[in-house]
C-alpha cells in the first residue's frame, strides 16, 4: 500500500467532487431554467439523428411542443435503434458518441452515450467522494471494491458491461495501490468461488478506509460468508496461495478477532479499524437487511448513498451523509411526472408543480436516447433542497 498514491487519488476525485457540487448548488435555485435548457439543447443536437428526424424535432421550438409533440415512450418504442446502435451505427438515438452498453433488468440493453457516462460519473462518483472527503472520511487506507468490474469488448468497438465498475477502472493509475480485490478479476468466469476470493482479499488487507458496493446487500452477504468460513481463510492467509502471500501475523489477528465473535454482533471496526465509510450505488430503498448491516457495522461506519440511477439516467444525486433521499438533478434529465393516482399520462407535471409528501411516476428524457421514457419508478417527494425536490424511491 502506498499512502502518497491513495493521498493524491483522494485529492483529485475530492477537486473533481467539488467542481460537481459548486455547478449543483448554483442549478438547484432555479430549476427550471436549467431544464428548459437540457431540452432545447437535447432537440437542437440530435435533430439530424434517426430518432430526430423520425419524431420532427427541427420543427421543434420550445419545451412545451416537444412534449406535445412526443409521445411518451417505452422499452419497446426502441428496440430497432438500439440494434442498430449495438451493431455499430452512428446518429442513432443521440448526436453523442456511444460509450458503453448497459444490460437492465436482465434483459434489456440500454446504450450510454459519451454526455451520459459523464454525468453519471459527475453525480454518482465525484459527487460522493466530494461529501466523504467533506466529512474527514478520505483517509490513507485502501478502498475495498465489491463492484462487477467485467467489461466485455463488441466488434463495434463498444464496451458493454457495468458502468459503475468502468468507472472505477478508467483512471490511469496502479489499481492495485488503491483496491483491495484486484479490478482485473473477472466475476463470471472464475472456477474459484467468487465470494471466497472476495473476502479472502478483504481479511488480508487491515488498512482499509473506504467500501463500495452497488447494493449494500453485497457488503452484507461479504460479512455474513467471513462468519461462516473464516477459519479457512485465515489458514489460507497463512499458509499463502495463489492468490495471496503468506501472512501468518494477520492470520493470528483474525483468529482472535472471529474465535470470540457472535453471529451478527459488530465485526468491522475489529477486521478493519480504519473503515468509516461504506459507498452505496442504487439504493431504492432500506429493508430490515440494513439494519443487520449496521449492527455489523457500528456507530462509527457512516453510509454516502449515492442516490437514484440506473442505466436509463442518473436521476437524483446525495446531499448528505448517511440519508438515502437525494435532490432531482436539473441539468442531467429532463423530468416529468405523472401522479400516482392518475388513469393516463395526459397531464404530467415538470419538477416545478411538485407537491412535497406526494408520490409521482418517473418519465424521463436523457443524453442517452430515451425521450419521454416511462421508467416504472414512483417517487415520493420528502422536502427541497434550495428550490429543487428531493425524493425517494417507493417502487
Amino acid at each position: 500500500m502506498d499512502e502518497k498514491v491513495i493521498k493524491s487519488i483522494n485529492e483529485a476525485r475530492w477537486a473533481d467532487g467539488q467542481t460537481v457540487w459548486n455547478r449543483l448548488e448554483d442549478i438547484t435555485f432555479n430549476p427550471m431554467q436549467s431544464q428548459e435548457e437540457f431540452v432545447m439543447r437535447l432537440i437542437r443536437e440530435n435533430a439530424k439523428t434517426a430518432f430526430g428526424r423520425n419524431h420532427g424535432f427541427e420543427f421543434i421550438r420550445s419545451m412545451e411542443e416537444y412534449r406535445q409533440r412526443i409521445h411518451v415512450t417505452t422499452y419497446e418504442d426502441y428496440i430497432q435503434y438500439i440494434e442498430r446502435i449495438v451493431n455499430g451505427e452512428r446518429n442513432v438515438l443521440t448526436a453523442y458518441l456511444t460509450e458503453h452498453l448497459s444490460l437492465h433488468h436482465g434483459y434489456k440493453v440500454l446504450p450510454q452515450s459519451r454526455w451520459g457516462v459523464q454525468l453519471y460519473n459527475d453525480y454518482n462518483f465525484c459527487a460522493m467522494f466530494y461529501i466523504a472527503g467533506n466529512h474527514g472520511l478520505l483517509t490513507d487506507g485502501m478502498v475495498l471494491n465489491l463492484v462487477d468490474n467485467h467489461l466485455e469488448q463488441l466488434p463495434s468497438g463498444v464496451c458493454k458491461g457495468n458502468l459503475l465498475g468502468r468507472l472505477l477502472i478508467r483512471r490511469e493509475f496502479d489499481h492495485n495501490q488503491l483496491y483491495v480485490i484486484p479490478v482485473e478479476i473477472p466475476r463470471h468466469s472464475l472456477e474459484t468461488n467468487f465470494h471466497y476470493l472476495q473476502a479472502l482479499y478483504a481479511l488480508k488487507q487491515k488498512y482499509i478506509s473506504i467500501a463500495i458496493c452497488e447494493h449494500y446487500e453485497e457488503m452484507l452477504e461479504l460479512l455474513r460468508y467471513i462468519e461462516k468460513h473464516w477459519p479457512r481463510l485465515a489458514d489460507d492467509i497463512e499458509r499463502g496461495n495463489s492468490y495471496v502471500q503468506s501472512d501468518p501475523e494477520r492470520a493470528n489477528a483474525i483468529r482472535e478477532i472471529m474465535e470470540p465473535h457472535h453471529i451478527g454482533s459488530q465485526m468491522v471496526a475489529q477486521l478493519w479499524p480504519g473503515l468509516h465509510c461504506i459507498m452505496v450505488y442504487d439504493v431504492d430503498h432500506l429493508s430490515t437487511s440494513f439494519e443487520l448491516l449496521r449492527t455489523y457495522c457500528g456507530t462509527n461506519v457512516h453510509f454516502v448513498f449515492t442516490g437514484i440511477s440506473s442505466p436509463e439516467g442518473t436521476f437524483t444525486t446525495a446531499i448528505n451523509l448517511d440519508d438515502p433521499q437525494g435532490v432531482l438533478i436539473p441539468d442531467s434529465v429532463f423530468y416529468e411526472f405523472k401522479p400516482k393516482d392518475a388513469k393516463d399520462y395526459d397531464q404530467l407535471l415538470t419538477l416545478d408543480q411538485l407537491e412535497i409528501g406526494r408520490s409521482y411516476e418517473l418519465i424521463i428524457s436523457t443524453l442517452s436516447g430515451l425521450y419521454r421514457y416511462k421508467t416504472q419508478k414512483v417517487l415520493s417527494v420528502v422536502g427541497r433542497y434550495h428550490d429543487t425536490p428531493t425524493v425517494i424511491v417507493t417502487r
